[in-house]
This record gives structure tokens, C-alpha cells and sequence, in this order.
């Protein structure tokens, strides 16, 4: 049951970036530098700037890790910038990268409790009932860049507070393994 609740919470985080609509037609990104500037020394510049390096940050690899100091099994990836795990045996957790995505850019849900915390030394948000979550919900977003950050979201069978313990915990651990 715990399992089928988790992607119902993770896509109202997924959907944080799908808010808008913009016109035009959409074209891959390049890592490749830019030059600018018309003095003799031209200036380089790189697309990737604002992502914090998160385009290679390996969640589940984040996630195993963790596993040492906190009751983590199921360690499964979940696409290409997630993965999801289980704490103990009533909180599903699901940890995602969003290289394009600042911690302002979460999407909150109705009946969402946000509120500002510190997460090692960076800026975090911890929201319970996140958008598309239920009331035993809980994430936790943590800023890597002004317009990057990686997602924990948690679901709980008992609690909102059980979940937002977890999240928190798995966040805290994580926070090392982010690019500076």
C-alpha cells in the first residue's frame, strides 16, 4: 500500500516544473562554452551554470550510502534523476534531482505546511502534504543552486510526522553527496 502512495506524492513534486505554458519549440540544451565579448580575451561561459553540477549527481548512489546510518532497503532507482527506498517499515521515501528547478519553484498543495530550515549548510524547505501527497506526507527540498535543488519525499502509514522525521533524516545525510 505504502509503495502505491509514494509515486502519487512524487508526481505532484515532478509536476513543480510543468506549471506554465510557453510558446515557441522546445531544443536540447548544450554543455558546449560560449564565447562572448568582443575584447582580445573573450569571456566563457557554461549552459549548465545554474543546475550545481546536478545533471551527475547519482541519487540512488546518494541513497545507498545513507543506508550505512539509517534503516534503508528497497534501494531501487525510479528514471533517470530518481530513486526510492524504504525507512524502516512505514515510511517510503523517494529521493530526485531537479538540475533546472530552485527550492521557490515547489509547487505547494492546498493543505501544505511549509517552512524554512537548514539542511547541513544549505537552504531547505520541509512541506508537509506536499502537492499531489496525502496528510501522512512530507518533503523536504534542499537548495543546491538558486535555480537547482534534489527532492525528498516521504510517505508514512501512521504520520505526517513520522514522514517529515524521515525525509528530514534522509535529507541530512544526503546533503554531503551534493555538488557544491
Amino acid at each position: 500500500m505504502i509503495r502505491s502512495i509514494l509515486p502519487i506524492a512524487v508526481l505532484g513534486v515532478v509536476l513543480a516544473g510543468c506549471s506554465e505554458k510557453q510558446g515557441g519549440t522546445p531544443t536540447a540544451g548544450s554543455d558546449t562554452p560560449t564565447t562572448t565579448g568582443t575584447s582580445a580575451k573573450p569571456t566563457t561561459t557554461s549552459s549548465s551554470g545554474t543546475s550545481g553540477g546536478l545533471e551527475s549527481f547519482d541519487a540512488c548512489a546518494a541513497v545507498q550510502a545513507a543506508a550505512g546510518q539509517l534503516p534503508l532497503t528497497e534501494i531501487e532507482p525510479n528514471g533517470k534523476a530518481g530513486c526510492d527506498a524504504e525507512f524502516g517499515t512505514s515510511v517510503s521515501l523517494g529521493v530526485k534531482a531537479y538540475p533546472s528547478l530552485g527550492i521557490s519553484d515547489f509547487v505547494m498543495g492546498p493543505n501544505s505546511k511549509p517552512s524554512d530550515i537548514t539542511i547541513g549548510s544549505r537552504k531547505a524547505r520541509k512541506v508537509g502534504a506536499p502537492a499531489g501527497g496525502t496528510t501522512s506526507s512530507c518533503a523536504v527540498t534542499i537548495e543546491v543552486t538558486a535555480k537547482s535543488r534534489v527532492d525528498v519525499v516521504a510517505s508514512a502509514n501512521a504520520s505526517q510526522d513520522e514522514a517529515c522525521d524521515a525525509a528530514t533524516k534522509l535529507a541530512t545525510a544526503i546533503e554531503p553527496k551534493l555538488p557544491k
